[in-house]
């Protein structure tokens, strides 16, 4: 077989393959033989029709599967024989034929991994960092559980507070005339009765909430509103809406005691074992938020010491994959895709380098598990594939059938042997500092 190599790019090459005829002879004979000893022709026992005939009744289809034959196997010995490690196939000549007594001849174009020199990454010298909790910290995430438990009481002896709910009547007008009027699209903004709105910006219009607070029952304002630009409703951002309002009740946050019939609601005993409960959570949070700053300072260290081109490929699609995350996640947030279209280009730059570093540390991190013999068992494997679909609540089996049929299996277990690099890296550091003050770290600064 005669292969010849074009380097198109560091990462990229084309193969012009070409099967001899000797070859394409040999294989042909070998492929009418066995046909003939699988078809039925009329007049002859099975296997027993003379070849020539055989040829001659099926030559299309024989030559349409020697040529299904041919590639693949053609293709890998090609690789083989040029030691190339292909991570994806770009192109293919189009309309591949065998011809009979003639040599087979057709060009593919790959993307091969590059050639990435190691740097040191066994004995490094780390610093792991971590925060001491502070007691306002406790504090802090102990009025946040009781504010997840908060109810609200009636309050009649004052005006709306920030924070209340206050129940209300209202008409809204835009340039004097009905806001539905004006805005069909605006459903339910036009008019309500016995609304309860929460008055913070946490409320569904911030700008009409935040305006309640000072107001007490009965009293009757017009509440001039000026709608965001992430409003859900396109057609009234920007836009001043009037609001004629008439409160009719308030309701009061009321935050829960620290009593024993709060802490039996979280399966403690008393104060001290929920203090103590709330300490260990947020000492546990800091563990990881150190573990996490010790991996990326090991993953910054290997982007800054190697350096190499990255397959074209890789970056085009993983960058495709950052596109479609990032405007999800604005979408979530409000924006429209008019929005997002005035800020493509932004959004491809800022895709692309996320995506470029993504690619090359998986790059490295690939190499390293090569050298360093590191994969995956089915057991490690079985067991990420649990924790995964307990995290989406989702059964194993299904989760995995999903994955398989969006082709991501190799893609969770290149995960998983990913982050046994890391821990290797980890474990074979010098690390010091294994706990440190806040304050201790502001004086080194």
């Amino acid at each position: 077989m005669n292969v010849q190599l074009e380097e198109l790019s560091p990462c990229r090459r084309k193969l012009n393959i070409e099967v001899p005829v000797e070859d394409i002879t040999s294989e042909f004979d070998d492929a009418v033989s066995a046909y003939a000893q699988s078809v039925a022709i009329p007049g002859f026992r099975p296997g027993k029709a003379p070849k020539q005939m055989v040829k001659a009744r099926f030559k299309k289809e024989i030559l349409g599967r020697l040529r299904d034959h041919l590639l693949p196997k053609s293709y890998h010995e090609a690789i083989q024989e040029n030691n190339l490690q292909v991570i994806n196939i770009i192109e293919m000549d189009e309309e591949i034929e065998v011809v009979e007594g003639q040599p087979l001849s057709y060009s593919v174009t790959v993307d091969v991994r590059p050639e990435i020199s190691l740097p040191v990454y066994k004995g490094l010298k780390l610093s792991k960092e971590r925060e001491d909790v502070k007691d306002e910290e406790v504090d802090a995430r102990i009025e946040s559980l009781r504010e997840q438990r908060a109810d609200f009481e009636d309050v009649t002896d004052r005006p709306v507070a920030r924070g209340d709910m206050a129940q209300i009547d209202f008409t809204s007008t835009l340039d004097g005339k009905p806001l539905e009027e004006v805005e069909p699209e605006a459903k339910g903004l036009g008019e309500g009765k016995d609304f309860w709105l929460q008055a913070s910006d946490e409320a569904f219009i911030p700008e009409l909430g935040l305006a309640l607070a000072g107001l007490s029952i009965g009293d009757k304002e017009t509440l001039k509103v000026t709608f965001p630009d992430s409003f859900v409703l396109e057609s009234l951002r920007g836009k001043e809406v009037a609001f004629d309002v008439e409160v009719k009740g308030v309701r009061a946050r009321k935050l829960p005691e620290l009593d024993e019939e709060f802490f039996k609601s979280l399966g403690v005993e008393n104060a001290e074992e929920f203090r103590k409960q709330i300490l260990d959570s947020l000492e546990a949070e800091k563990d990881r938020a150190a573990e996490g700053k010790l991996r990326n300072a090991i993953e910054e260290m290997l982007l800054e010491s190697t350096s190499f081109e990255l397959p074209e490929s890789l970056v085009g699609s993983a960058t495709q994959q950052q596109i479609q995350q990032i405007a999800n996640d604005m979408q979530r947030g409000g924006m429209t895709e008019e929005q997002l279209l005035e800020q493509k280009d932004q959004l491809l730059e800022t895709a692309k380098t996320t995506a470029e570093r993504q690619v090359k540390l998986r790059l490295i991190l690939q190499q390293i598990a090569g050298e360093e013999e590191i994969q995956v068992s089915d057991s490690e494997f079985k067991r990420e594939m649990t924790m995964m679909a307990y995290a989406y609540s989702m059964q194993p089996d299904e989760l995995e059938r999903r994955l398989k049929e969006n082709n991501q299996l190799d893609d969770l277990r290149g995960d998983v042997v990913c982050r046994k690099v890391l821990q290797l890296i980890q474990d074979e550091a010098e690390i010091d500092g294994e706990t440190k003050n806040t304050e201790d770290a502001a004086e080194d600064s």
